[in-house]
């Protein structure tokens, strides 16, 4: 046999035995050695309230290590050094030996409550979050003292007394004035004049006046009314009223009111503009309400109003000016 051809065939058997090996490999790769190797699972145990050491113990028990990092919160519920949390929790799967991180307490931390009286409930929740604590019970009552539902008429614990951190402060809450009832009385025959303040003290509006001549009633005097006598109304209900005489002879007294003002030059940039009027009628009627840039001249077309009127100007909620007007 020639050389070339010995050479030739060693290198096939070579070639032949390396592809066998490279078979038995993989197999073994992938087969034989993770089944030989396999790493159990075991369920983390629940560490939570034992002590440092009692947790130390029970991890290493159950084949597993301690995680040298660790972290101390207060807490109300746990004296110090007791476990208030882990990683991972507890009856999770994992493998021997992997590391569980603990949280331990540092205690009952005191801080100071803040005053919640007034607030609302959405400010509430911010101003105890702020300092660690929570919103526990929540109830709520009618009060005439805070007219704004959802505000915060009382609190438990006081203001300023110290509370253990992530406690509960209880909360007392406004559900507004509660509506008084009353018995409408009988206001026929009783001039308008006389009949308007007597309702208003009692927080009743006057609603629609509808003028009828009357032949035997004299101009101004109630004819009927809506609710009538002796039913159940409302503080803040509205009552309309049928009147004796005519509208246009009380209008005749009169006259138009030119709506002129120019916004204060100084202060804010931009301010928000309120005139209203009020004339004998003792209806409200609003001119201008806008936000105007400082300096800015307001012109509105004249407004027709009965007897005796009173203008008010109004620069971001604040009377700034008031107008009297007699025909």
């Amino acid at each position: 046999m020639r050389p070339n051809a010995i050479l030739f065939a060693v290198i096939k058997v070579a070639v032949l035995c390396l592809g066998i090996i490279g078979v038995v490999g993989l197999v073994a790769l992938f087969l034989i050695i993770p089944h030989q190797v396999h790493t159990p699972e075991v369920t983390v145990p629940n560490l939570i309230g034992q002590s440092y050491q009692q947790a130390a113990w029970i991890i290493n028990s159950a084949g597993l290590a301690v995680d040298p990092v660790q972290e101390t919160k207060p807490s109300a519920d746990f004296s110090a050094g007791k476990v208030i949390g882990q990683e991972p929790p507890a009856n999770f799967k994992i493998k021997l030996n992997r590391p569980i991180r603990l949280t331990l307490s540092s205690g009952s931390e005191k801080v100071a409550i803040p005053d919640l009286t007034g607030r609302s409930l959405s400010d509430v929740d911010l101003l105890l979050a702020d300092v660690g604590l929570r919103r526990g019970r929540v109830a709520a009552v009618h009060t005439d003292r805070y007219p704004g539902t959802d505000t915060v008429i009382a609190q438990t614990p006081r203001a300023a007394t110290l509370h253990p951190y992530d406690g509960e402060v209880h909360l007392l809450l406004s559900l507004g004035i509660r509506s008084k009832v009353l018995r409408m009385p009988d206001l026929h025959l009783m001039p308008i004049d006389k009949a308007r303040p007597l309702l208003e003290s009692h927080g009743i509006q006057i609603g629609e006046l509808v003028y009828k001549l009357h032949p035997e009633i004299n101009q101004g005097v109630i004819i009927s009314h809506q609710p009538g006598a002796g039913e159940l109304i409302r503080v803040g209900q509205t009552v309309n009223f049928e009147i004796s005489g005519s509208q246009l002879k009380q209008e005749d007294k009169g006259g138009y009111v030119e709506i002129k003002y120019e916004v204060s030059p100084t202060g804010v940039s931009h301010k928000r503009v309120r005139i209203v009027i009020e004339d004998e009628r003792k209806k409200l009627i609003k001119v201008v309400d806008s936000s105007y840039s400082a300096g800015t001249p307001i012109e509105k077309p004249p407004v027709r109003v009965v007897g005796k009127a009173t203008m008010r100007i109004y620069e971001d909620n604040i009377l700034v000016e008031t107008r009297e007007y007699d025909w």
